[in-house]
């Protein structure tokens, strides 16, 4: 179970370690553009979470919550982008839908990513 800002910053350091390296492709590309902001902002959290724990100890479920949700949004996109990058049976309705959940979940890896950044920064609890 995950249950300190510790285990929370061990979660981010894990997805950002995973997330499935770049294949070569098109510089520039949106997919790769989303990979590198997951593996920058579950990095950058992940070593905050630690440091925190680190100075601070274990943290309150409201403190390291967010963080752990961070690393799920994080995962979740990983896992999309490579199912929108091969299928045996190419199906485009399919290809939009699942841009379409990663556009969100994009939405809402930026408001943890801020909120996470916040709560570092300030280092009392915010509300989400």
């Amino acid at each position: 179970m995950n249950d300190s800002m510790d285990d929370a910053g061990c979660c981010l350091l894990s997805v950002a370690w995973n997330v499935a390296p770049l294949a070569e492709g098109q510089p520039g590309s949106r997919r790769g553009d989303l990979r590198r902001t997951v593996v920058a902002v579950c990095r950058t959290a992940g070593h905050g979470a630690r440091d925190w724990a680190a100075r601070h100890g274990t943290g309150t479920e409201a403190e390291y919550r967010p963080f752990l949700q961070l690393a799920d949004v994080g995962y979740e996109i990983a896992t999309l982008l490579l199912l929108v990058e091969d299928s045996l049976v190419p199906d485009l309705e399919r290809e939009h839908r699942r841009w379409a959940e990663i556009e969100e979940l994009t939405v809402r890896l930026t408001e943890l990513a801020e909120w996470t950044a916040a709560f570092l920064l300030s280092g009392a609890p915010l509300r989400l």
